[in-house]
C-alpha cells in the first residue's frame, strides 16, 4: 500500500457525533437512523469518548442478564452516556500515515478512530476505510487514493 497517503485522504470527514448530554435511546436512534456503528462522543465540541453499537449491545445485555426487569424505559432513566461510552479514545491526526493506521486498527482492538486535531474531531477513519484504500491500490496503476465523497461516519 502506498506509504504517501494519510489519513485526512482516507476519513470521513462529515461525522455524526453524539453529546456527553444525550440520552442512550437518542444513541440508538442515531446508530439506526444514520446507519453508522461508531459514534465520537464530545462536550462543548471536544472529543471525550467514542460508543459504538457493540458497546450499546453489550450494556442493554449484561442489564438484561442482571435484572430481567431491565426494560428500554429505564434505560434513559437509570443510565448516562458516560456509563457506556469508551473515554478518552485513542486518536489519530489527519497528518497519521496510513501505515499506523493499518498497526492500530490491525491490532484488532479498534474498530474506528476519531481523528482529531487541537481537541476537535475532523473526522473519523474504519476498517471499512481502509478496504477501500487496499481495493482501490489494487484495480489502479496510476493516480493516488482520495476520498472524494465523504459519508456520514461509519
Amino acid at each position: 500500500m502506498s506509504t504517501k497517503i494519510k489519513t485526512q485522504d482516507i476519513m470521513t470527514q462529515k461525522v455524526i457525533v453524539a453529546n456527553i448530554h444525550n440520552k442512550p435511546s437518542q444513541l440508538l436512534a442515531f446508530f439506526t437512523e444514520y446507519k453508522v456503528q461508531h459514534l465520537p462522543v464530545t462536550e462543548n465540541d471536544t472529543l471525550i469518548g467514542i460508543v459504538s453499537i457493540n458497546d450499546m449491545l453489550r450494556f442493554i445485555k449484561n442489564h438484561l442478564q442482571n435484572d430481567a426487569s431491565f426494560n428500554s424505559n429505564q434505560l434513559d432513566e437509570k443510565f448516562e452516556l458516560g456509563d457506556i461510552m469508551t473515554k478518552n479514545p485513542v486518536t489519530v491526526t489527519p497528518e497519521t500515515s496510513l501505515e499506523d493506521l493499518l498497526k492500530i486498527l490491525g491490532d484488532g482492538q479498534f474498530q474506528a478512530l476519531p481523528v482529531v486535531e487541537d481537541g476537535k474531531i475532523k473526522g473519523i477513519v474504519t476498517n471499512k476505510d481502509l478496504v477501500r484504500v487496499y481495493d482501490w491500490e489494487k484495480n489502479h496503476t496510476e493516480g493516488v487514493y482520495s476520498n472524494s465523497t465523504p459519508g456520514s461516519g461509519v
